[in-house]
């Protein structure tokens, strides 16, 4: 397979001293600072990002989908979480896949197809955002989308990446649908290289009808409807009624403190901040500065801890379905619990994974945002619900298929997930916003640039530049960059390393923006995907 080149892009973050967004595309990240510059606030930009990442980025994120997001507002000192994860169907219980005798399932079906999809929630919870804590309609911060989809937009390099290697079977799943290949296809088959134009007019016409009247439109009406016309014909589970009960939900934050920091993560259904919060107080007592950047020492260190806390990540699942205690898994007591077990041999699920998209938005009265979002996989599960161009999430993927486990499939649960969404605060003032793309590695990301700011005092686009690792206990797994000498000294520690390019995008995809003490905002954008920051 081809790699992605990541110097096609060559400039990829910003500074300013107002607002700013850092997205996985251009195009979307000049949306949400568009609406900066007509007076809107961080909420109203990040929907308008959302919305431009559904039509120009629409393989990683969009509005057949669903996500967190983390608000900082700055008048009323005030921090929350919405929670628009996808969730399953009525319909679908924890026997809708077919196993076979080691319970792997048969033919796909939890990644390819109507059985995956799960119910999106991208627009309710846009609308929930805007509703709460934005100043503007939908249908203003709806208008960059509109026009990038009907006037078209320029393909970026990853995009172009995605679409020519089959990546999470992007091909495969144009060759199943026809409305999906008519979409993203050309006339000939062939698909469309960096630089060409691409509309996507399907999308637009549902984003700006759904503006124009609201989200029923989407939840009760023509989308609803036509996503149960085709399940019902291709054996899916998903119904009209599912869409119409789906609700956002505004949920509690988890907040700890780090060094001379506090911060608020993202609360389960998500493992990521819990994740998060483990990771930063094990390692506070820890010299990373003084053992240094990425040395034997230092990923010796993290990665002995890394190994617990994805064990711990298998003890969470939606907590309006299962009795999931954040307290419990952020206490004093469980966390001290972990710090003795460090050393012993534990297994985890881990997991692959490289989809989604994050995106930071910071405006100038100082609210923040931080938002991870996706389809799942690259186009999720390769359904399109005819006549919308909207591409269905394959979320059921992140569901145990085995019945009666932690994360197994019950009607209208929300699947575990590893995004971490955050912002981190200094006297109640955010200094750091940051969140990831990349699957149960979002954890290891977002980890890696915070301390690479916080810790080893990187500016923003050199953490996000530098070269990672992931450890969840099987193989130590690490970008190229990081030198023989460290990967050959981990070796002569036990661990078994795997390198990979020197660049790439399955360790993720961090768009963060820091803002110093003196108010200079600075935006990073991640080379890794098509990431680029843009200013006020």
């Amino acid at each position: 397979m081809q790699t992605y080149d990541h110097t096609k892009i060559t400039t990829r973050d910003d500074r300013g001293n107002g607002g700013m967004v850092s997205s996985g595309s251009k195009h979307a990240s000049e949306a949400g600072a568009s609406i900066l510059r007509e007076g809107g606030n961080a909420v109203d930009a990040a929907v308008a990002t959302s919305l431009a990442l559904s039509v120009s980025a629409t393989p990683f994120s969009g509005i057949g989908g669903g996500g967190f997001m983390m608000i900082h507002m700055a008048h009323q000192n005030k921090n929350v979480m919405i929670d628009y994860r996808e969730n399953a169907p009525q319909l679908a219980d924890g026997d809708l896949f077919d196993l076979d005798s080691q319970n792997n399932v048969l033919d796909e079906q939890n990644h390819l197809g109507e059985k995956a999809a799960a119910i999106p929630g991208t627009f309710a919870g846009m609308s929930m955002a805007l509703e709460q804590f934005g100043t503007m309609k939908l249908s203003q911060v709806a208008k960059s989308a509109i026009e990038l989809g009907k006037n078209g937009f320029q393909i970026t390099p990853f995009l172009d990446w995605v679409m020519s290697t089959d990546s999470d079977l992007a091909s495969t799943k144009f060759k199943r649908n026809q409305e999906a290949a008519s979409i993203w296809l050309k006339s000939d088959g062939s698909t469309y290289k960096t630089g060409e134009t691409k509309k996507n007019i399907a999308m637009a016409e549902t984003i700006e009808r759904v503006s124009q009247n609201g989200i029923q439109e989407f939840y009760e009406g023509f989308v609803a409807k036509n996503a149960e016309k085709h399940m019902i014909a291709n054996g899916g589970p998903m119904r009209a009624k599912d869409f119409s009960l789906y609700k956002p939900i505004l949920r509690t934050p988890i907040t700890g403190s780090f060094n001379q920091y506090s911060y608020v993560t993202c609360a389960p259904p998500s493992s990521g901040g819990i994740a998060l919060y483990q990771l930063l107080t094990l390692f506070q007592d820890m010299d990373l500065a003084g053992s240094g950047h990425n040395t034997v020492e230092t990923i010796d260190k993290m990665s002995r801890v890394l190994k617990h806390v994805y064990v711990a990540r298998d003890l969470i699942a939606d907590p309006d379905y299962e009795p999931i205690d954040s307290m419990k898994f952020t206490s004093d007591q469980f966390i001290n619990s972990m710090q003795e077990q460090i050393g012993l041999s534990l297994r985890s699920s881990g997991g692959d994974g490289s989809q989604t998209s994050h995106f930071s938005v910071v405006d100038k009265h100082g609210n923040s945002v931080s938002c991870t979002e996706s389809l799942e996989a690259f186009f999720g599960c390769g359904v399109v619900v005819p006549d919308t161009g909207v591409f269905l999430n394959n979320t059921m993927g992140d569901f145990d298929p085995i019945p009666n486990q932690l994360n197994s499939i019950k009607p209208g649960k929300r699947p575990r997930s590893a995004m971490a969404p955050t912002i981190f605060m200094k006297d109640n003032k955010p200094i750091l916003v940051i969140g990831s793309a990349a699957g149960p590695r979002i954890i290891t990301a977002v980890m890696q640039v915070a301390l690479n700011v916080l810790v080893h005092n990187m500016d923003v686009q050199s953490a996000i530049n530098a070269p990672r690792f992931h450890y969840h206990g099987d193989d130590l797994v690490m970008e190229g960059r990081i030198s023989d000498d460290v990967s050959s000294g981990l070796a002569k520690l036990g661990y078994s390393i795997t390198k990979e390019d020197d660049v790439t995008f399955l360790f993720g995809g961090v768009h963060a923006i820091t803002i110093s003490d003196n108010g200079e905002v600075h935006g990073g954008a991640d080379p890794r995907r098509d990431g680029v920051a843009v200013a006020e």
